[in-house]
């Protein structure tokens, strides 16, 4: 079957996850297939003119194949992307970035107490020193920051910190009331004044900040967004799981029924 998928796609390798984030758009519920399976998918998104893989989750970095999927899309001829919560950065995996020259986005959220309560654990010390290693490893890396209500003050405290840090980019995302954040909307969920707020300040310091940090608005409510699920759906993201599109199910894997190891949410 031959869709009309875009020339990236979000591939999800696995729905285990080291963090119990509050707003998470994808959270733990056990789908974590095998390499080969998810190499069979790689190779179906291709034949499908796929040519980039942003590989997400779940937290992608605790699948132990991710240095050979990397390795498998460049010898493909395609590209990656990768998006973390930079918790971990096992040992074989820097270099396999580097050499795919994979393009990488480090969830961070606020300063050290922000961020750890949002993530539902001390994340914010492993994820400084990672962005660190993987900027001097000369690997392209950017900083996505989710914005919940309540929040609004980290739009200045970040912009500091990704100048600090040489973050060459920072993309800005709205809370969306999908996944975890279905059920924490209400401590979460922006009213449509702050979310207009919260662009007009992106947009201001965007400005101003011009040629020191490229800043972008994501906001995942208004554009749809292709995504391999690690149950092998293939679906087009909205707002709202209940707005989504199922367009294909890719055969071979089934998910076992089984709970999350405690070592996946923890690591």
């Amino acid at each position: 079957m031959k869709l009309h998928l875009p020339a990236m796609v979000c591939f999800r390798v696995t729905r285990y996850c080291n963090a119990r984030c509050g707003f998470c758009l994808a959270p733990p519920d056990g789908a974590h297939p095998p390499a080969p399976v998810l190499m069979q998918r790689l190779d179906w998104l291709a034949g499908q003119g796929v040519r980039t893989i942003h590989f997400c989750g779940g937290e992608p970095t605790i699948h132990p194949a991710l240095p050979e999927l990397l390795a498998h899309v460049q010898a493909s001829g395609g590209g990656s992307r990768l998006t973390t919560n930079g918790i971990a950065l096992p040992a074989r995996l820097l270099p396999a970035l580097r050499a795919a020259h994979t393009r990488v986005k480090l969830s961070l959220h606020g300063d050290r107490a922000h961020h750890d309560a949002v993530v539902g654990r001390e994340a914010f010390d492993p994820a400084t020193r990672h962005l660190r290693a993987l900027l001097a490893a000369g690997i392209p890396t950017g900083i996505q920051t989710t914005v919940v209500a309540g929040g609004e003050w980290v739009l200045d405290w970040m912009a500091d910190y990704c100048l600090a840090e040489g973050v060459p980019q920072w993309c800005v995302l709205p809370f969306i009331p999908r996944g975890s954040g279905y059920r924490t909307q209400g401590e979460y969920g922006l009213t449509s004044a702050q979310r207009t707020r919260l662009r007009e300040r992106v947009r201001h310091l965007r400005h101003t900040l011009r040629g020191r940090l490229d800043i972008r608005w994501l906001d995942f409510s208004t554009q749809p967004l292709p995504v391999v699920e690690a149950d092998g759906r293939v679906v087009l993201e909205r707002a709202s799981e209940s707005l989504d599109t199922l367009l294909y199910t890719i055969p071979g894997y089934t998910v076992p029924a089984r709970r999350v190891p405690d070592y996946a949410s923890r690591r």
